[in-house]
Protein backbone atom coordinates (compact mmCIF):
# COMPACT_ATOMS: atom_id res chain seq x y z
CA UNK A 1 0.00 0.00 0.00
CA UNK A 2 2.76 2.48 0.98
CA UNK A 3 4.85 1.64 -2.37
CA UNK A 4 1.93 2.15 -4.15
CA UNK A 5 1.24 5.47 -2.72
CA UNK A 6 5.07 6.66 -3.37
CA UNK A 7 4.28 6.06 -6.83
CA UNK A 8 6.91 3.04 -6.76
CA UNK A 9 4.50 0.78 -8.79
CA UNK A 10 6.48 -2.17 -9.54
CA UNK A 11 7.71 -1.98 -5.64
CA UNK A 12 4.30 -2.32 -4.94
CA UNK A 13 3.04 -5.33 -7.17
CA UNK A 14 5.95 -7.52 -5.70
CA UNK A 15 5.16 -6.62 -2.49
CA UNK A 16 1.13 -7.76 -3.33
CA UNK A 17 2.08 -10.67 -4.73
CA UNK A 18 3.74 -12.46 -1.66
CA UNK A 19 0.71 -10.71 0.09
CA UNK A 20 -2.19 -12.95 -2.08
CA UNK A 21 -0.16 -15.93 -0.94
CA UNK A 22 -0.26 -15.74 3.01
CA UNK A 23 -3.54 -17.32 3.45
CA UNK A 24 -5.04 -14.70 6.01
CA UNK A 25 -4.25 -11.68 3.17
CA UNK A 26 -5.92 -13.24 0.50
CA UNK A 27 -9.15 -13.78 2.05
CA UNK A 28 -9.08 -10.19 2.88
CA UNK A 29 -11.02 -7.49 0.24
CA UNK A 30 -8.82 -4.89 0.46
CA UNK A 31 -5.85 -7.21 -0.58
CA UNK A 32 -7.60 -7.71 -3.97
CA UNK A 33 -8.93 -4.18 -4.01
CA UNK A 34 -4.69 -2.82 -2.93
CA UNK A 35 -3.92 -5.32 -5.92
CA UNK A 36 -6.19 -3.83 -8.73
CA UNK A 37 -5.17 -0.24 -7.79
CA UNK A 38 -1.70 -1.21 -8.22
CA UNK A 39 -1.87 -2.93 -11.21
CA UNK A 40 -4.43 -0.46 -12.83
CA UNK A 41 -1.61 2.38 -11.38
CA UNK A 42 0.92 -0.26 -13.52
CA UNK A 43 -1.13 0.75 -16.65
CA UNK A 44 -0.42 4.46 -16.81
CA UNK A 45 3.52 4.18 -16.83
CA UNK A 46 4.16 3.11 -20.55
CA UNK A 47 7.34 1.30 -19.67
CA UNK A 48 6.11 -0.72 -16.69
CA UNK A 49 3.14 -1.66 -18.96
CA UNK A 50 5.49 -2.67 -21.48
CA UNK A 51 6.73 -5.26 -18.63
CA UNK A 52 3.39 -6.03 -17.01
CA UNK A 53 1.37 -6.42 -20.17
CA UNK A 54 -1.41 -7.95 -18.62
CA UNK A 55 -1.59 -5.61 -16.02
CA UNK A 56 -5.33 -4.34 -17.01
CA UNK A 57 -6.64 -8.10 -17.52
CA UNK A 58 -4.91 -8.71 -13.40
CA UNK A 59 -6.84 -5.38 -12.50
CA UNK A 60 -10.14 -6.36 -13.82
CA UNK A 61 -9.75 -10.16 -11.55
CA UNK A 62 -8.53 -8.53 -8.81
CA UNK A 63 -10.98 -5.99 -8.41
CA UNK A 64 -13.98 -8.70 -9.37
CA UNK A 65 -12.29 -11.09 -6.48
CA UNK A 66 -12.80 -8.09 -4.45
CA UNK A 67 -16.70 -7.68 -4.92
CA UNK A 68 -16.89 -11.71 -4.26
CA UNK A 69 -14.60 -11.46 -1.01
CA UNK A 70 -16.83 -7.66 -0.36
CA UNK A 71 -20.32 -10.25 1.40
CA UNK A 72 -21.36 -7.00 2.84
CA UNK A 73 -20.81 -4.62 -0.14
CA UNK A 74 -19.10 -2.43 1.74
CA UNK A 75 -16.49 -1.59 -0.40
CA UNK A 76 -19.17 -2.17 -3.97
CA UNK A 77 -18.55 1.63 -4.76
CA UNK A 78 -14.86 1.46 -4.90
CA UNK A 79 -14.53 -2.05 -6.93
CA UNK A 80 -17.06 -0.47 -9.63
CA UNK A 81 -15.16 2.69 -9.85
CA UNK A 82 -11.92 0.42 -10.51
CA UNK A 83 -13.42 -1.50 -12.76
CA UNK A 84 -14.96 1.27 -14.80
CA UNK A 85 -11.45 2.87 -14.48
CA UNK A 86 -10.19 -0.74 -15.91
CA UNK A 87 -12.75 -0.61 -18.94
CA UNK A 88 -11.52 2.93 -19.92
CA UNK A 89 -7.71 2.57 -19.60
CA UNK A 90 -8.41 -0.75 -21.62
CA UNK A 91 -10.44 1.16 -24.87
CA UNK A 92 -7.14 3.97 -24.41
CA UNK A 93 -4.63 1.00 -24.38
CA UNK A 94 -6.61 -0.69 -27.30
CA UNK A 95 -6.29 2.63 -29.40
CA UNK A 96 -2.91 3.47 -28.56
CA UNK A 97 -1.82 -0.17 -29.58
CA UNK A 98 -4.05 0.51 -33.31
CA UNK A 99 -2.22 3.37 -33.90
CA UNK A 100 1.23 1.98 -33.56
CA UNK A 101 -0.22 -1.33 -35.59
CA UNK A 102 -0.22 -3.85 -33.28
CA UNK A 103 -3.31 -4.70 -33.61
CA UNK A 104 -3.75 -8.11 -31.80
CA UNK A 105 -3.06 -6.72 -28.62
CA UNK A 106 -5.30 -3.45 -29.60
CA UNK A 107 -8.06 -6.50 -30.24
CA UNK A 108 -7.08 -8.09 -26.32
CA UNK A 109 -7.58 -4.76 -25.16
CA UNK A 110 -11.01 -4.04 -26.72
CA UNK A 111 -12.01 -7.66 -25.91
CA UNK A 112 -10.96 -6.87 -21.97
CA UNK A 113 -12.92 -3.62 -22.13
CA UNK A 114 -16.30 -5.77 -23.74
CA UNK A 115 -15.69 -8.68 -20.94
CA UNK A 116 -15.53 -6.07 -18.25
CA UNK A 117 -18.89 -3.95 -19.24
CA UNK A 118 -20.43 -7.93 -19.82
CA UNK A 119 -19.61 -8.82 -15.97
CA UNK A 120 -22.37 -6.28 -15.35
CA UNK A 121 -24.42 -6.81 -17.85
CA UNK A 122 -24.21 -4.28 -19.98
CA UNK A 123 -23.24 -4.53 -23.34
CA UNK A 124 -20.33 -2.70 -25.20
CA UNK A 125 -20.81 -2.83 -28.60
CA UNK A 126 -18.60 -0.44 -30.01
CA UNK A 127 -15.62 -2.20 -28.09
CA UNK A 128 -16.70 -5.94 -29.93
CA UNK A 129 -17.24 -3.88 -32.83
CA UNK A 130 -13.25 -2.48 -32.31
CA UNK A 131 -12.19 -6.11 -31.76
CA UNK A 132 -13.40 -7.40 -34.58
CA UNK A 133 -11.55 -4.63 -36.86
CA UNK A 134 -8.37 -5.60 -35.02
CA UNK A 135 -8.48 -8.74 -35.38
CA UNK A 136 -9.35 -8.63 -39.26
CA UNK A 137 -5.87 -6.30 -39.51
CA UNK A 138 -4.03 -8.74 -37.73
CA UNK A 139 -5.52 -11.83 -40.13
CA UNK A 140 -6.99 -13.81 -37.17
CA UNK A 141 -9.96 -14.29 -39.20
CA UNK A 142 -12.26 -16.81 -37.21
CA UNK A 143 -11.53 -14.35 -34.04
CA UNK A 144 -12.91 -11.28 -36.56
CA UNK A 145 -15.63 -13.46 -37.81
CA UNK A 146 -16.88 -14.39 -34.46
CA UNK A 147 -16.90 -10.56 -33.08
CA UNK A 148 -18.72 -9.43 -36.23
CA UNK A 149 -21.19 -12.39 -35.55
CA UNK A 150 -21.50 -11.23 -32.39
CA UNK A 151 -22.39 -7.50 -32.97
CA UNK A 152 -24.56 -8.60 -35.78
CA UNK A 153 -26.16 -10.83 -33.71
CA UNK A 154 -26.74 -7.64 -31.43
CA UNK A 155 -28.11 -5.74 -34.08
CA UNK A 156 -25.02 -3.75 -34.35
CA UNK A 157 -23.78 -2.03 -37.85
CA UNK A 158 -25.99 -4.04 -39.65
CA UNK A 159 -25.64 -5.06 -42.68
CA UNK A 160 -22.11 -4.51 -42.46
CA UNK A 161 -20.79 -6.86 -39.86
CA UNK A 162 -22.46 -9.95 -42.00
CA UNK A 163 -21.35 -8.29 -45.21
CA UNK A 164 -17.50 -8.81 -43.65
CA UNK A 165 -17.98 -11.80 -42.48
CA UNK A 166 -18.94 -12.53 -46.13
CA UNK A 167 -15.70 -10.90 -47.36
CA UNK A 168 -13.70 -12.27 -44.80
CA UNK A 169 -14.98 -15.87 -45.52
CA UNK A 170 -14.48 -15.14 -49.25
CA UNK A 171 -11.23 -13.64 -49.33
CA UNK A 172 -9.64 -16.48 -47.64
CA UNK A 173 -11.55 -19.32 -49.82
CA UNK A 174 -14.01 -20.13 -47.76
CA UNK A 175 -16.65 -20.30 -49.81
CA UNK A 176 -18.82 -22.58 -48.73
CA UNK A 177 -19.07 -21.17 -45.68
CA UNK A 178 -19.43 -17.73 -47.06
CA UNK A 179 -22.41 -19.45 -49.11
CA UNK A 180 -23.74 -21.19 -45.33
CA UNK A 181 -23.36 -17.56 -43.63
CA UNK A 182 -25.59 -15.93 -46.68
CA UNK A 183 -28.22 -18.41 -46.56
CA UNK A 184 -28.41 -17.64 -42.64
CA UNK A 185 -28.40 -13.73 -43.28
CA UNK A 186 -30.57 -14.27 -46.30
CA UNK A 187 -33.71 -16.13 -43.81
CA UNK A 188 -32.77 -13.39 -41.29
CA UNK A 189 -33.03 -10.15 -43.71
CA UNK A 190 -34.94 -11.39 -47.09
CA UNK A 191 -35.10 -8.16 -47.93
CA UNK A 192 -31.51 -6.89 -47.86
CA UNK A 193 -30.34 -6.34 -51.26
CA UNK A 194 -26.77 -6.55 -50.21
CA UNK A 195 -26.72 -10.07 -49.44
CA UNK A 196 -28.77 -11.18 -52.49
CA UNK A 197 -25.66 -9.72 -54.69
CA UNK A 198 -23.02 -10.71 -53.01
CA UNK A 199 -24.67 -14.29 -53.05
CA UNK A 200 -25.12 -13.88 -56.96
CA UNK A 201 -21.30 -12.65 -57.63
CA UNK A 202 -20.22 -16.06 -55.86
CA UNK A 203 -22.69 -18.11 -58.10
CA UNK A 204 -21.23 -15.83 -61.12
CA UNK A 205 -17.72 -16.64 -60.49
CA UNK A 206 -18.44 -20.41 -60.24
CA UNK A 207 -20.58 -20.45 -63.25
CA UNK A 208 -23.69 -21.54 -61.16
CA UNK A 209 -25.91 -19.94 -63.71
CA UNK A 210 -29.17 -21.42 -62.43
CA UNK A 211 -28.56 -20.59 -58.90
CA UNK A 212 -27.77 -17.12 -60.42
CA UNK A 213 -30.78 -16.91 -62.27
CA UNK A 214 -33.01 -17.44 -59.40
CA UNK A 215 -30.99 -14.93 -57.28
CA UNK A 216 -31.21 -11.88 -59.85
CA UNK A 217 -35.13 -12.87 -60.12
CA UNK A 218 -35.79 -12.54 -56.62
CA UNK A 219 -32.90 -9.05 -56.32
CA UNK A 220 -34.60 -7.68 -59.80
CA UNK A 221 -38.71 -8.19 -57.62
CA UNK A 222 -36.96 -6.52 -54.72
CA UNK A 223 -35.41 -3.86 -56.49
CA UNK A 224 -36.92 -3.13 -59.86
CA UNK A 225 -35.32 0.41 -60.63
CA UNK A 226 -31.92 -1.19 -60.74
CA UNK A 227 -30.84 -1.57 -64.20
CA UNK A 228 -27.87 -3.40 -62.95
CA UNK A 229 -29.67 -6.42 -61.84
CA UNK A 230 -32.02 -6.33 -64.97
CA UNK A 231 -28.88 -6.16 -67.45
CA UNK A 232 -27.16 -9.19 -65.47
CA UNK A 233 -30.73 -11.04 -65.28
CA UNK A 234 -30.94 -10.78 -69.28
CA UNK A 235 -27.19 -12.11 -69.27
CA UNK A 236 -27.58 -15.22 -67.30
CA UNK A 237 -30.62 -15.88 -69.18
CA UNK A 238 -28.93 -15.37 -72.38
CA UNK A 239 -26.10 -17.82 -71.40
CA UNK A 240 -28.66 -20.50 -69.79
CA UNK A 241 -30.68 -19.89 -73.44
CA UNK A 242 -27.66 -21.12 -75.36
CA UNK A 243 -26.89 -24.03 -72.93
CA UNK A 244 -30.75 -24.81 -73.30
CA UNK A 245 -30.49 -24.40 -77.51
CA UNK A 246 -27.30 -26.90 -77.61
CA UNK A 247 -29.27 -29.28 -75.56
CA UNK A 248 -32.06 -29.33 -77.96
CA UNK A 249 -34.87 -28.31 -75.21
CA UNK A 250 -36.90 -25.75 -77.09
CA UNK A 251 -39.38 -25.39 -74.90
CA UNK A 252 -36.49 -24.10 -72.33
CA UNK A 253 -34.54 -22.23 -74.91
CA UNK A 254 -37.76 -20.43 -75.84
CA UNK A 255 -38.64 -19.13 -72.34
CA UNK A 256 -35.16 -17.95 -71.54
CA UNK A 257 -35.06 -16.54 -74.70
CA UNK A 258 -37.84 -14.43 -74.18
CA UNK A 259 -36.64 -13.55 -70.39
CA UNK A 260 -33.15 -12.54 -72.17
CA UNK A 261 -34.92 -10.02 -74.31
CA UNK A 262 -37.32 -8.55 -71.86
CA UNK A 263 -34.98 -8.30 -68.75
CA UNK A 264 -32.66 -6.32 -71.34
CA UNK A 265 -35.28 -4.16 -72.49
CA UNK A 266 -36.11 -3.59 -68.85
CA UNK A 267 -32.59 -2.41 -68.51
CA UNK A 268 -32.28 0.15 -71.29
CA UNK A 269 -36.17 1.70 -70.23
CA UNK A 270 -33.86 2.70 -66.89
CA UNK A 271 -31.05 3.67 -68.57
CA UNK A 272 -31.51 4.21 -71.97
CA UNK A 273 -27.43 4.90 -72.87
CA UNK A 274 -26.63 1.38 -70.91
CA UNK A 275 -24.09 0.53 -73.05
CA UNK A 276 -23.98 -2.99 -72.17
CA UNK A 277 -27.40 -4.17 -72.31
CA UNK A 278 -27.91 -1.97 -75.57
CA UNK A 279 -24.78 -4.11 -76.86
CA UNK A 280 -26.18 -7.36 -75.59
CA UNK A 281 -29.78 -7.02 -76.95
CA UNK A 282 -27.80 -6.12 -80.44
CA UNK A 283 -25.75 -8.86 -80.31
CA UNK A 284 -28.89 -11.29 -79.81
CA UNK A 285 -31.45 -10.27 -83.06
CA UNK A 286 -27.77 -10.20 -84.77
CA UNK A 287 -26.41 -13.58 -84.14
CA UNK A 288 -29.51 -14.87 -84.18
CA UNK A 289 -30.08 -13.31 -87.72
CA UNK A 290 -26.95 -14.62 -88.85
CA UNK A 291 -27.36 -18.02 -88.19
CA UNK A 292 -31.00 -17.56 -90.12
CA UNK A 293 -28.59 -16.62 -93.20
CA UNK A 294 -26.32 -19.26 -92.59
CA UNK A 295 -29.04 -21.83 -92.62
CA UNK A 296 -30.41 -20.36 -95.69
CA UNK A 297 -27.23 -20.40 -97.34
CA UNK A 298 -26.61 -23.88 -96.57
CA UNK A 299 -29.89 -24.96 -98.56
CA UNK A 300 -28.80 -23.55 -101.68
CA UNK A 301 -28.09 -26.05 -104.34
CA UNK A 302 -28.30 -25.94 -108.31
CA UNK A 303 -31.66 -27.27 -108.50
CA UNK A 304 -34.45 -26.10 -105.67
CA UNK A 305 -37.55 -27.37 -105.49
CA UNK A 306 -40.60 -24.38 -105.04
CA UNK A 307 -41.34 -25.58 -101.68
CA UNK A 308 -37.01 -25.20 -100.92
CA UNK A 309 -37.14 -21.81 -102.97
CA UNK A 310 -39.73 -20.21 -100.75
CA UNK A 311 -38.30 -21.83 -97.09
CA UNK A 312 -34.83 -20.27 -98.10
CA UNK A 313 -36.77 -16.87 -98.81
CA UNK A 314 -38.54 -17.52 -95.79
CA UNK A 315 -35.15 -17.87 -94.00
CA UNK A 316 -33.57 -14.37 -95.70
CA UNK A 317 -36.88 -12.16 -94.62
CA UNK A 318 -36.74 -13.25 -91.20
CA UNK A 319 -33.03 -12.80 -90.76
CA UNK A 320 -33.16 -9.18 -92.41
CA UNK A 321 -36.18 -8.28 -90.25
CA UNK A 322 -33.85 -9.42 -86.85
CA UNK A 323 -31.02 -7.08 -88.41
CA UNK A 324 -33.70 -4.19 -88.29
CA UNK A 325 -34.39 -4.82 -84.97
CA UNK A 326 -30.29 -5.28 -84.10
CA UNK A 327 -29.80 -1.88 -85.36
CA UNK A 328 -31.43 0.62 -83.63
CA UNK A 329 -29.79 -1.05 -79.91
CA UNK A 330 -26.41 -2.03 -81.74
CA UNK A 331 -26.70 2.50 -82.66
CA UNK A 332 -27.33 3.07 -79.41
CA UNK A 333 -24.33 1.64 -78.10
CA UNK A 334 -22.30 2.88 -80.97
CA UNK A 335 -23.54 6.38 -79.55
CA UNK A 336 -22.39 5.73 -75.94
CA UNK A 337 -19.08 4.55 -76.88
CA UNK A 338 -18.30 5.22 -80.44
CA UNK A 339 -14.39 3.33 -79.76
CA UNK A 340 -15.72 0.08 -79.62
CA UNK A 341 -14.56 -1.61 -82.50
CA UNK A 342 -16.98 -5.08 -82.07
CA UNK A 343 -20.08 -2.81 -82.20
CA UNK A 344 -19.03 -1.20 -85.48
CA UNK A 345 -18.08 -4.01 -86.96
CA UNK A 346 -21.71 -5.68 -85.77
CA UNK A 347 -23.05 -2.42 -87.28
CA UNK A 348 -21.13 -2.37 -90.92
CA UNK A 349 -22.46 -6.16 -91.32
CA UNK A 350 -26.08 -4.60 -90.56
CA UNK A 351 -25.71 -1.90 -92.90
CA UNK A 352 -24.23 -4.29 -95.47
CA UNK A 353 -27.13 -7.06 -94.86
CA UNK A 354 -29.96 -4.72 -95.17
CA UNK A 355 -29.05 -2.50 -98.21
CA UNK A 356 -27.71 0.35 -96.50
CA UNK A 357 -24.27 1.33 -98.30
CA UNK A 358 -23.85 4.77 -97.41
CA UNK A 359 -24.23 4.20 -93.59
CA UNK A 360 -21.74 0.77 -94.56
CA UNK A 361 -19.30 3.23 -96.14
CA UNK A 362 -19.60 5.37 -93.03
CA UNK A 363 -18.84 2.56 -90.68
CA UNK A 364 -15.94 1.33 -92.67
CA UNK A 365 -14.13 4.68 -92.67
CA UNK A 366 -14.83 4.81 -88.74
CA UNK A 367 -13.39 1.30 -88.42
CA UNK A 368 -10.42 2.25 -90.32
CA UNK A 369 -9.75 5.42 -88.12
CA UNK A 370 -10.12 3.51 -84.79
CA UNK A 371 -7.69 0.58 -86.37
CA UNK A 372 -5.38 3.32 -86.76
Amino acid sequence: YNANKEGDFATAATYIEQAIQNSKANVKNKTWRYRGEIYLNISTDSALFAAYPNALTVAKDSFLKAMELDSKGSYESECLSGLDRVKSAAGNAGATAYEFGDYGKSASFFDLSYDIAAAFEITDTMALFNSGICYEKADSVDLAIERYKSCAHLGYQLPNTLVWVNNLYLDNGRVEEALEALASARADYPREQVFIEQELNIYIKNNEYEKALENLKLAAELTPSNELLWYNLGAVSDNLSLDAKEAGDVERYNALHEEAINAYLKAIELKPDYFDANFNLGALYFNEAVQGITLADDMWKPRMTKAESAAQKQLETDAKALLEIARPYLEAAHATDSSNIEVMRSLRDVYTRTGNDEMMLEMSTQIKAASN
